[in-house]
């Protein structure tokens, strides 16, 4: 018989977001469409992040990728991603 494992049951962000969706009725469409609405402006002109309703919406080539609290600072990607994108235009400049 196969003992029962210790190991704590981890949870997706996909089913999180199928539960809030499937479970709780939440319409994640029109979530969606919020957050589009939020950063279509500042994104048609460059923008790589959105700071709306006290939060900050990170973009990526269009793409909004994560919300976060606004004032929390960028993750180590963001701050990466940034500095490789000075100093191309750094490069680019000389």
């Amino acid at each position: 018989m196969k003992e029962p494992s210790r190991e704590p049951i981890r949870v997706s962000d996909h089913a999180v977001l199928r539960y809030l969706e499937r479970g709780m009725g939440l319409n994640i469409e029109m979530v969606r469409a919020h957050i589009a609405g939020v950063c279509a402006s500042p994104a048609a002109f460059g923008a790589i992040a959105v700071r709306a309703e006290g939060l900050r919406f990170e973009l990526a080539n269009n793409v909004c990728v994560t919300v976060r609290p606004d004032g929390q600072g960028p993750g180590a990607t963001s701050r990466k991603r940034t500095q490789a994108k000075m100093r191309r235009e750094s490069e680019a400049s000389a």
